[in-house]
C-alpha cells in the first residue's frame, strides 16, 4: 500500500508537534523529490485526522500575528501510522510529462527538441541545487541515517538524469538562425 497524505502527515507528526506551515516546509523541502504533496492538502487532511482522533491541535495566541495551531499525533495516530508504515510497499510509479512529450517529439524540430531538453536540464539542476543546499540544515535538525538514504537517492536520481539529458543535448545542438 502506498503511503498517502494522511500517513505522510502522521509520520511527520510522529517526530513531534508541528504547525501546518512547518508540515508544508517538510513536504516542500525534505520530501519534494519523492512525494508530491501540496499546501492545499495539509489542512483538509489535518481536519480529517483530527475528526478521526488521530491528531490534536492546540491554538497558540500570538501578539501582532494571527494565532497558530500546533498539531500533535495521538496514541491512536501513532498506532495508525505504525500499521501503515509496515505494510508492503508498492512498486514505484514513475510519471513524467517531460518524457511523454519527448517520446512524441518526432513532430518537433531539432531546435525545439534542444530547447525542450535544455528546459528540463534547468529544472533538474534547480531541484538538485535545492536538495543539496538543505543537507547541512537537515543534519543539524537531526536527520537520521535512514533519512539520509532518501537524500542520497534524490541526489543520485537528479545527477544521473542530468547526465543522460546533457548527453542527449549533444545530439540536438542549438542552431543559430
Amino acid at each position: 500500500m502506498a503511503l498517502k497524505g494522511r500517513e505522510i502527515i502522521l509520520g511527520i507528526l510522529a517526530d513531534g508537534p508541528h504547525t501546518g506551515y512547518e508540515i508544508n516546509e517538510i513536504l516542500q523541502n525534505q520530501l519534494a523529490h519523492f512525494f508530491d504533496g501540496s499546501y492545499g492538502m495539509i489542512y483538509p487532511t489535518l481536519k480529517k485526522l483530527s475528526q478521526d482522533g488521530l491528531v490534536t491541535s492546540q491554538q497558540i495566541t500570538q501578539t501582532g500575528k494571527p494565532n497558530k495551531n500546533i498539531f500533535a499525533i495521538t496514541p491512536a495516530g501513532q498506532t495508525a501510522f505504525q500499521k501503515a508504515i509496515v505494510t508492503p510497499t508498492d512498486d514505484e510509479t514513475f510519471k513524467s510529462d517531460f518524457l511523454m512529450r519527448l517520446y512524441f517529439s518526432q513532430y518537433l524540430s531539432a531546435t525545439d527538441i534542444h530547447d525542450f531538453i535544455q528546459e528540463e536540464i534547468q529544472r533538474k539542476e534547480a531541484k538538485l541545487t535545492r536538495l543539496t543546499s538543505q543537507l547541512t540544515l537537515w543534519e543539524e535538525q537531526g536527520m537520521t541515517p535512514v533519512q539520509k538514504i532518501t537524500y542520497d537517492y534524490g541526489v543520485a536520481y537528479y545527477t544521473s538524469t542530468l547526465k543522460v539529458l546533457q548527453e542527449a543535448l549533444l545530439a540536438y545542438p542549438a542552431t543559430t538562425d
